[in-house]
């Protein structure tokens, strides 16, 4: 009996202790904070000599994942140097309408960082169409929709794009999202023909009896 009370009683020492050292003592505390995957300067909630086990990396994860260029972000904790490790990933553009950046999800985050010249300008009447839009071009095929310089988006769902094919410009009316695959085929055989080097306009709504101007 004697032996098995102080058998509790030890494991009550240790469980004591072992909480004193966590959340208590200034063995077990934040030696360095490190913020990966951005080039944006953004703050840390977390500062040197915070105790490590009061942090709740999934806390202070969700509160990167707040800022709208955020995707995702990931917290660990070193317990034995005390280095905290904040890993980001940026959402990626892949279309821009007015002063927002679109992602491949049809995420909108405000414009930031390097360049985006080359990415796809979409013009909509609302953010909503400019999504669906982005949508659709994240589903084309990369060499075609790397043609395509602006993807306008009709109030009926209709979309126009202006293709830079070589050194040619083309403006290509689609028509509604439909038949993409035989529409981008049919594309592709019309501009391989010789007599068409110098076309302004497609119209591929109807992708069997296409048109070509």
């Amino acid at each position: 009996m004697r032996k098995q009370r102080f058998i509790i009683l030890l494991f009550i020492a240790i469980f004591a202790a072992a909480a004193y050292v966590l959340g208590w003592s200034n063995v077990l505390t934040v030696s360095k904070v490190e913020i990966t995957g951005t080039s944006k300067f953004i703050s840390s909630s977390i500062i040197p000599g915070q105790k490590l086990a009061r942090i709740a990396p999934r806390v202070v994860a969700n509160s990167y994942e707040k800022l709208a260029w955020v995707r995702s972000a990931r917290v660990s904790r070193n317990w034995l140097s005390g280095k905290v490790t904040i890993t980001i990933t940026e959402r990626v553009p892949i279309a821009i309408y007015n002063d927002l950046a679109i992602d491949k999800v049809g995420v909108s985050f405000p414009l930031s960082g390097p360049s985006i010249d080359n990415l796809v300008h979409i013009q909509a009447s609302t953010v909503d169409s400019a999504i669906v839009a982005a949508n659709f071009y994240s589903t084309l095929p990369g060499e075609f929709a790397n043609e395509i310089s602006i993807l306008i988006i009709k109030v009926d769902d209709s979309l126009v794009m202006q293709m830079h094919h070589g050194k040619n410009s083309v403006e290509v009316s689609w028509g509604q999202s439909g038949e993409n695959d035989l529409k981008v085929r049919v594309y592709s055989a019309l501009m391989q023909r010789p007599e068409n080097i110098a076309i302004k306009r497609i119209d591929l709504s109807a992708p069997h009896a296409p048109i070509v101007k």
